[in-house]
């Protein structure tokens, strides 16, 4: 199952959420997926942020969370 919903609040700065949930056969826990990401753009700059989170990887109830996060920044000529 997923879902997912985006916004652009102005013509410059979007933000997004998505939430995933994926079963395995005979797995104790599904895996439960979430992300949110946002981006600005002024001119030929963009900068862009996520934020991720994997909760029972692979449907093992006792997996560590995986969290993971990035920032970019990008110019175009």
């Amino acid at each position: 199952t997923h879902i997912g919903a985006s916004f652009a609040v102005n013509d410059s700065l979007s933000v997004a959420v998505g939430r995933q949930t994926v079963e395995f056969t005979g797995a104790v826990e599904d895996e439960k997926n979430t992300a949110l990401t946002a981006s600005y753009t002024m001119g030929s700059m963009t900068v862009k942020g996520y934020s991720a989170k994997t909760e029972n990887a692979n449907g093992a109830a006792g997996a560590a969370d995986d969290t993971e996060a990035g920032f970019s920044v990008g110019f175009a000529f």
